[in-house]
């Protein structure tokens, strides 16, 4: 789905631009002071973070900058250079309306575990209906005494099934 504010070509990152409003993971490049003009035409310095995965740059407020600080226990821009962050959407008040704005979770990333692998076949595991891969990866251990992937986990169950037949019979 494309936000209408995505095809006005604005300059900088919003809240608009988070694909289905989901947090985003971005590595700063540079921070530095830029003249920008506003609506109206107004120009004014800003505090302007400029990322190495991400095309457009996104205007830091105060409240945005001290987030980063207490994400990254420094007030010195130069320091937060190379450092993730995690935008998200959020809303505030601007002149008595609520607006979208665009925040930084209080907190780096999450380094992503990478996926287990099925004992069976060697794929990765993914999660099954409500459960994460590490909790099929469970599951399927505690059940069939291997870490399994769905594919491989239903072959199991079909193989026990098919035994407990010719068992029976």
């Amino acid at each position: 789905m494309t936000h209408w504010k995505n095809l006005a070509n604005y300059d900088y990152l919003g809240a608009y631009s988070l694909k289905n409003g989901k947090d985003k993971i971005v590595t700063i490049k540079e921070i530095k002071q830029e003249l920008v003009t506003g609506n109206g035409g107004r120009k004014e310095n800003c505090i302007v973070a400029h990322f190495s995965d991400e095309e457009k740059p996104m205007i830091l407020n105060k409240t945005n900058c001290k987030t980063i600080q207490k994400v990254y226990s420094t007030p010195l821009i130069e320091e937060w250079v190379g450092k993730k962050i995690v935008l998200f959407a959020s809303t505030t008040s601007l002149a008595g309306e609520t607006v979208e704005c665009l925040r930084i979770r209080p907190y780096p990333p999450v380094a992503d575990k990478p996926a287990p692998k099925c004992t069976d076949c060697g794929c990765d595991i993914t999660g099954v209906g409500k459960m994460t891969a590490e909790a099929t990866a469970i599951y399927t251990e505690k059940k069939y005494g291997a870490k399994l992937c769905a594919k491989c986990a239903t072959q199991r169950a079909a193989e026990k099934a098919e035994k407990e037949n010719t068992e029976n019979e």
